[in-house]
């Protein structure tokens, strides 16, 4: 059995009466643990203006569990009478207080700690901070901590502090800080809005919900409730405006940039296309083959090339909505671009998806034929490959199929490669932009400012340092003072690395990553099979 008490610092030196409160938390494991938070003097308490701090932990007090008492050693008799939990002891001669009574029956093997804590360096621990955020966001934040002592503690002295800077501030009294809050948080309304009515439109709805926009805009709401990335959201509004001003003020027709860049597209495959042409890096080609398919790819182009000349006065536009999203961040800017980038590359994945089809035909009708050759089959009921004796005709007909898959092969097989590069590139370049909009909600960056400033403080920087204390805690005359192991520490809390700055993670970009299916491994198991 181990017992821990959890006094602050002030109280362990204090000459006066005091009434304690706080918490008792009883572990699975036979630990009890006392977390003494404030204390109220047994002087009676005035109305006076120079004591309203007093009546502000009185109010605080009565959210409490009445822990015990801190008495003079004179006055221990009258302490005795008192169905308390804890009694401490104070006299003239001893320079500290002094544990003198406790509620629960020791024994011998009772191993008692005296854990003397700094109310404003418990509040500095920032991963407990973390933790208390995503505790109450998933509990509705009206139940105590239950994980640890130093989680329970921290989330103790929290709610102290908070009372009573919210005592002492005046509710009424309206700051210039919560109407730029409010204007901060128009855009963010006015997109939650415009999210809502696209999703609930049926029309709409399908094709909304496979745009990369809508998707980060999930993946931000998970940031932003997590209540771990406040730097993250406000850096990222910050370079938001910043490129928003510059797309709108700087640049005159940044519209022009797109269809410069389309068209540069469309140019580039066409040459593409033509390099196919022949014997291209000495490749033996199809000649019927080859040429049917140039044909129907370049007139796919065309077609694109068409259709970009037509949308090209609303693309013109298409930047102005696109700067506007800085507004809500730099990273919806990355995320519609990347599905600018993806309607862009529309044509290269279309040649993408009728190259694959091909590969797969050939490859599935290379695997059966060849079975054939090889006189087997498939037993479908028994679920293996079986000897079969096919007729002259079957082998015959299997012979000519083959041989003219076989040949077809290298053909469909250079075009597979070239358009799966082409589309790989392009997804390669959205999978970066994914990265970079994802990283810059996923940096911590308020714990690298807090280390700039010296400010980092977390639990790993925990040290307890020994306390030599002249007379024993315990003083209760049925127990054996030398029985008992007694020992008291000081918490103390140090600056952490800058290592521990870029150890930290906030867990919501781990869990984005275990949900995604295209993977670098998928995508190259499936460029074999012609599933990508």
């Amino acid at each position: 059995m181990s017992l821990k008490i959890f006094l602050p610092r002030k109280l362990y030196a204090v000459k006066e009466n005091f009434n304690i409160y706080g918490e008792i938390k009883i572990n699975d494991c036979n630990a009890i643990s006392y977390y003494v938070i404030t204390a109220i003097g047994c002087r009676e308490i005035t109305r006076n203006s120079q004591l309203i701090a007093d009546r502000k932990e009185i109010e605080f007090s009565s959210t409490l569990r009445h822990l015990g008492l801190i008495v003079n050693a004179s006055d221990i008799l009258k302490a005795e009478r008192r169905d308390v939990a804890l009694c401490f002891a104070y006299d003239n001669l001893t320079p500290n207080i002094y544990l003198h009574k406790l509620s629960i029956k020791l024994n011998q093997e009772t191993s008692i700690n005296v854990l003397i804590y700094d109310e404003d360096q418990i509040l500095k621990l920032q991963d407990l901070e973390e933790d208390l955020v995503h505790y109450a966001a998933c509990t509705g934040g009206n139940k105590l901590c239950p994980n640890d002592d130093m989680q329970l503690l921290y989330q103790l002295v929290k709610q102290r502090n908070s009372f009573i800077q919210i005592s002492s501030n005046n509710k009424h009294q309206f700051h210039i800080t919560q109407l730029i809050y409010r204007l901060c948080r128009l855009p963010f309304n006015f997109l939650n809005m415009f999210f809502t009515l696209c999703v609930t439109m049926q029309p709409l709805k399908f094709i909304f919900q496979r745009m990369v926009l809508y998707e980060h805009y999930q993946e931000w709401l998970k940031f932003k409730h997590s209540g771990k990335r406040h730097y993250n959201i406000v850096i990222d509004k910050f370079l938001g405006i910043c490129v928003m001003l510059l797309l709108l003020f700087y640049f005159s027709h940044p519209g022009d940039y797109l269809i410069e860049t389309s068209h540069f597209i469309v140019i580039k495959l066409r040459t593409l296309l033509n390099s196919l042409r022949g014997a291209p890096i000495g490749l033996k080609l199809n000649v019927q083959l080859n040429g049917f398919l140039l044909d129907c790819f370049g007139y796919h182009v065309h077609l694109w090339a068409t259709f970009l000349d037509l949308i090209e006065p609303f693309v013109r536009k298409l930047f102005v909505p696109i700067a506007l999203l800085g507004a809500m961040g730099l990273s919806y800017q990355l995320a519609s671009l990347t599905d600018l980038i993806t309607i862009m590359g529309l044509h290269a994945h279309c040649f993408s998806i009728y190259s694959a089809v091909l590969y797969k035909v050939e490859i599935k009708g290379l695997q059966v034929l060849w079975k054939v050759v090889l006189g087997k089959r498939k037993n479908l009921l028994k679920n293996r490959v079986e000897s079969h004796n096919y007729k002259n005709r079957q082998l015959y007909l299997t012979t000519i199929f083959f041989a003219s898959l076989l040949f077809l092969f290298p053909t469909i097989l250079t075009y597979y490669i070239v358009f799966t590069t082409l589309r790989l590139c392009i997804f390669l370049f959205n999978l970066i932009l994914k990265t970079l909009r994802r990283h810059l909600l996923e940096f911590p960056f308020e714990m690298l400012i807090r280390w700039c400033s010296g400010n980092l403080y977390n639990i790993e920087a925990l040290e307890l340092e020994y306390l030599q204390h002249i007379m024993p805690l315990v003083r209760q005359p049925q127990i054996q003072i030398p029985m008992l192991n007694i020992t008291v520490f000081i918490l103390h809390i140090h600056s952490s690395s800058l290592s521990r700055v870029f150890s930290s993670e906030s867990g919501i970009l781990k869990e984005l990553e275990a949900k995604e299916k295209n993977t670098i491994k998928s995508i190259c198991q499936g460029i074999l099979v012609g599933k990508f």
